[in-house]
């Protein structure tokens, strides 16, 4: 089975993209399960815009063995062992989870290899003879929060959905059911090394040979964007092989990063490995059994004229008129072999730049209305296609705690208002589970269409407010579901609509398979929305008066409650003050004129003494 990530299409900023794979492919020998690596790297340089520069790595990972009956799944040598417990147990059939921290740019940016929203992402499609997919589901949250150190045990009846248009299985899946397919969102999850160091732990040589030695929490956690992506990265998926004969057991990780390194590098463009991540390549995983370097070097000498060192190993041309790509190859294993690796770009010039076009398809989503009763969401879906209109599929996830009126929805282009094809709409329930909404409706060419509906603000208990209440409330991002015509930088789609985008490997890319049709899913950021909050000081000075009273009031009623009131005489013959003060005025005011006197009678007898 050949490693199955292809190579970005879409013209966008100046950025460098640098993926890993190791695959590792199935074989079988007298029924035992026998797996392989393979290590996959790419970079691509692209043309920068007036406004920004930033730098793209993805980091994706893919491990495969051979599974025939469920019983069998007992030999584990690359695939992770607990991993592998955890979907036979669940009864898994699919499972695609990410966590990310950050904010994809699709204007800016383009599409990127896994699309992922902002905080914890994770969907799954469970086996037809499931006895209860809301147990297995359960079970399955509960068990991913412990592997990976995430809170998705949060994960519960009031976040979860059943898309019935929205999702398709990624892999072989005997029944599309939609009653066998959960999907939930924590807006709110951060990312962490936390969840790193986990998530290293389940690659084959984790993180101590190959291309994983990259993956440093400084270089990851500094960038604008990060986002461990297991929603095709650490997917778990069960799938027919060439021959339909097999199923295959796949697991797949990887890590995506926008840098700015003009920035990170002090205004430096030229780029290497050890620039990026902090040091090169000095081995490579012995587990795997191909590991290769991919450079996009098709814009190299058009914006701008860079070399690089060492030379590449072979040059490979994919795709063909305005998607045609031409890849320079590198054999890590040989280079290794030779010394430290530190593939670097050494650009001749300053940078062009270049006007980035819009993707074939995008839409924005912003909160309007004032106050704290009532609001509305609005969708802006834009359809970049000059002369073909685009079939969309919007699903819509929101909390219970703001019910939404159905009645409000509008759909509009212009001054049209068009009507939706089909609409599927749950109604949410009080602590239950959240208002579901899909809406599929056509794009008009070249327009911009608004899809547009009303809520209401609920009063929630005060036992159900975050600790940072007066922040708002989170709401998931939507997801847009379109199948295009034409080719996209996008690799989270639908990969059994095209084999090309499974197997990107160099007989692949050198076959230049075509696709007809691309499943595009994109997820607009999250909504915060603020709800009625009581005031949570008010207790505080509650306590803070009644303590302040208490305190005042304490000391005289303890002096009351402890001593005892007796009435006391007065003694005889005592004179209060005022009158003690007047009698010693008086007697001094009559001994005067006395001691006058006496001295007269004193003297005179002294005389006669004498």
């Amino acid at each position: 089975m050949a490693p199955r990530h292809p190579v970005a299409t879409h013209k966008e900023l100046s950025r460098f993209v640098c993926s890993m794979v190791t695959a590792n492919r199935s074989a079988r020998l007298n029924r035992t399960l026998l797996d392989h690596g393979s290590n996959e790297q790419a970079f691509q340089d692209y043309p920068r815009t007036r406004f920004n520069d930033a730098l793209r790595a993805a980091f994706p990972v893919q491990n495969a063995c051979t599974h025939r009956p469920r019983q069998e799944l007992q030999h584990f040598r690359l695939f992770p062992l607990s991993l592998g417990e955890i979907v036979s147990q669940q009864h898994v059939q699919e499972l695609h989870l990410s966590l990310t921290q950050g904010r994809w740019q699709h204007l800016k940016w383009g599409y990127p290899f896994q699309e992922a929203p902002p905080g914890a992402h994770l969907w799954a499609w469970f086996v037809p003879d499931t006895s209860s997919v809301s147990s297995a589901w359960k079970n399955l949250t509960n068990a991913l929060s412990g592997q990976l150190c995430a809170s998705l045990n949060f994960v519960d009846d009031t976040v979860t959905v059943s898309p019935k248009r929205s999702f398709r299985p990624q892999g072989w899946v005997r029944s599309a059911n939609s009653s066998l397919l959960r999907y939930a969102a924590l807006p709110r999850e951060s990312v962490c090394t936390e969840n790193l160091t986990p998530w290293k732990k389940l690659l084959p040589c984790s993180s101590k040979a190959g291309l994983a030695t990259l993956l440093h929490a400084l270089q990851l956690f500094t960038a604008n964007y990060m986002s461990l992506v297991t929603a095709h990265a650490l997917s778990v998926i069960l799938h027919q092989d060439e021959n339909c004969l097999h199923a295959i057991l796949e697991l797949q990780m990887s890590v995506s990063l926008v840098i700015d390194a003009v920035a990170a590098q002090n205004g430096y463009q030229t780029w290497s490995l050890s620039k990026l991540f902090g040091a090169g390549l000095k081995t490579s995983c012995p587990l795997a059994s191909m590991s290769t370097i991919y450079v996009d070097v098709s814009n190299n000498g058009s914006v701008g004229t860079y070399r690089l060192s060492p030379e590449p190993t072979q040059l490979v041309v994919s795709g063909g008129g305005a998607y045609q790509r031409r890849l320079a190859i590198y054999d890590l294993k040989r280079h290794v072999a030779q010394g430290r690796f530190n593939l670097a770009a050494q650009y001749e010039k300053p940078h062009i730049y270049w006007i980035i076009p819009e993707p074939p398809l995008h839409i924005t989503r912003y909160i309007q209305g004032y106050g704290l009763e009532r609001g509305g969401i609005v969708n802006r879906i834009k359809n970049n296609h000059p002369t073909k209109a685009v079939r969309v599929v919007l699903l819509d996830v929101i909390p219970w705690f703001l019910p939404i009126y159905l009645h409000t929805l509008k759909i509009s282009s212009g001054s049209r208002q068009l009507k939706a094809e089909h609409v599927s709409y749950q109604p949410g329930r009080d602590r239950e589970r959240p208002h579901h909404l899909e809406i599929t409706l056509m794009l008009p060419p070249a327009a911009e269409t608004i899809v547009a509906y009303e809520f209401e603000r609920a009063f929630l208990k005060w036992t159900e407010y975050p600790p940072d209440a007066n922040h708002g409330f989170y709401v998931g991002a939507a997801v847009l579901s379109a199948l295009l015509d034409e080719p996209v930088a996008n690799y989270s789609g639908d990969i059994s609509l095209c084999p090309s985008l499974r197997h990107w490997s160099v007989v692949a890319l050198s076959q230049n398979l075509e696709c007809t049709k691309k499943l595009v899913l994109s997820h607009r950021v999250t909504l915060l929305v603020s709800l009625p909050t009581p005031d949570f000081s008010m207790p505080y000075n509650v306590i803070c008066l009644a303590c302040t009273v208490v305190a005042l009031a304490f000391g005289p009623i303890h002096n009351i409650a402890t001593n005892a009131l007796t009435t006391v005489e007065a003694k005889k013959g005592s004179e209060g003050l005022l009158r003690q003060l007047a009698s010693k005025a008086k007697r001094l005011f009559r001994k005067s004129p006395s001691e006058g006197s006496g001295g007269g009678d004193s003297g005179d007898q002294e005389k006669k003494n004498k």
